[in-house]
């Protein structure tokens, strides 16, 4: 494949700033041409035709008295105005006009245009205005168009701010496209597609050299989550595994057990007898913890947020009740999501047996179901000691126990349980202590499905 040309962001926006000088110099050039060849042609006259129509009718108006004016002897590229004794007698201008003309023949200063004051034969005045303009040659063109020259500088400032909006368009439009690869390869690497990253079609040497490093970083970020995901499965298998060999010594175990309860026993060895069956029956329960954590996720399907919420309160009114602690329910929503009923319902159960074992006996476990833009809120809250710091930075690791929060039966796997149903339903598990008071909040925050 050919090697392509980039180019630099120096130089595309060097060639911006030559291309809009050399642009409006152009402009400028041919609106001067053209204004001069108007000229040349007759079609306008020069700006100083009315200087020197003025001066021409100088010598005219003084030889004039004011009773024998002529104004056709007057050029029309002049206004004029015939002043006697303060008392203007005759006059071409407008209101406008006049006033600046007799202001500056008064000595009056701002004055705009320029002006002869000429004597008359009689002593009257004829004050003589003109304008440096180029006029119309043609005197109906001069009475019927707008000014010519005004609307030629006009035409001059549309033209070169034309030029410079088409070229910010034209450089806008590159940076865009630029752009738009930079964020088509953010949101492949978002998908873990990086076949979809497109480094052909890049002009500028910067933002080629950006896609270069977003596509080295997506692959090496879906080498580390391959790798990641690789040891969490051996991980899992491991477990499975060491769950599935426990369970057949246990069960020897728990058997003979119970065959020795059958026997005439001491109280001695009946106590130690029972002891051994707890214990064979909490290795059970870890193995079945074990078991549910290295599980694989469950199909999502619709599910009643108030059929949930039922069984929930059911189970937690049973873990409370025993132990002497209130349980308070607030079902503040009620619609329909979408989950791994089961999971769910184990992940929520967590929660509240942890609640209620770290809540003393008067205390109050409170289950919250609420909906908060758009997400479905399961929230546990209890009145015991709270998390420390280091649980709250840990909790939900595979394995780890809160000193302040831990006994003999509880061996971290429960929040770590909920954490991944948390994140197999798009959601998160959020813990936290109540503030100005003891206590734990444990929230499960989930996407509500459409």
């Amino acid at each position: 494949m050919a090697k392509r040309k980039l180019t630099s962001l120096r130089s595309v926006l060097l060639r911006y700033l030559l291309l809009c000088g050399g642009g409006c110099a152009l402009i400028l050039v041919l609106w001067w041409v053209i204004f001069m060849q108007l000229i040349n042609i007759g079609f306008l006259l020069p700006a100083v035709a009315s200087a020197q129509a003025c001066a021409d009718a100088r010598e005219t108006v003084a030889s004039m008295t004011a009773d024998t004016f002529d104004s056709l002897q007057i050029s029309d590229l002049c206004r004029w105005a015939v002043v006697q004794k303060d008392a203007v007698l005759q006059t071409n201008m407008d209101d406008r006009h006049l006033k600046i003309a007799l202001n500056a023949f008064h000595g009056g200063s701002g004055n705009l245009g320029y002006q002869y004051d000429v004597k008359m034969a009689d002593g009257s005045f004829c004050l003589l205005q003109y304008d440096y303009a180029t006029p119309y040659t043609d005197p109906a063109l001069r009475d019927t168009l707008p000014d010519f020259q005004t609307c030629y500088i006009l035409l001059l400032a549309v033209l070169i701010l034309a030029w410079l909006g088409w070229q910010t368009h034209c450089t806008v439009r590159t940076f865009a496209a630029e752009t738009a690869r930079l964020n088509a390869a953010v949101d492949a690497i978002a998908a873990r597609q990086l076949e979809q990253i497109d480094t052909d079609g890049v002009r500028i040497r910067e933002f080629d050299a950006t896609l270069q490093a977003l596509q080295t970083m997506g692959r090496e970020l879906t080498d580390s989550l391959q790798s990641q995901w690789r040891m969490e499965q051996q991980r899992t298998e491991q477990i499975a595994a060491l769950a599935h060999d426990l369970k057949t010594p246990l069960t020897v175990i728990q058997g003979n057990a119970e065959l020795l309860e059958e026997d005439t026993l001491s109280d001695a060895q009946h106590a130690q007898l029972q002891a051994i069956l707890r214990g064979t029956e909490r290795a059970r329960h870890y193995l079945a913890a074990l078991r549910t954590a290295g599980a694989a996720p469950a199909v999502q399907t619709s599910l009643a947020s108030h059929a949930l919420t039922e069984r929930l309160a059911q189970t937690a009114r049973a873990l409370c009740a025993p132990a002497g602690i209130h349980f308070i329910l607030q079902e503040e929503w009620q619609g329909t999501i979408r989950a791994a009923e089961n999971d769910l319902l184990r992940a929520a159960e967590n929660l509240l047996d942890n609640a209620a074992a770290h809540t003393p006996r008067g205390g109050t476990v409170t289950l919250t179901v609420a909906k908060e833009n758009n997400s479905f809120i399961l929230r546990v809250t209890d009145t015991g000691p709270g998390f420390t710091p280091e649980a709250l930075a840990k909790a939900g690791e595979m394995l780890y126990t809160d000193a302040a929060r831990s006994d003999a039966s509880h061996q971290g796997l429960g929040l770590y349980f909920a954490k991944k149903v948390a994140q197999f339903h798009g959601g998160t598990l959020v813990l936290s202590n109540l503030s100005g008071t003891h206590g734990a909040c444990a929230e499960l925050r989930l996407p509500i499905g459409r």
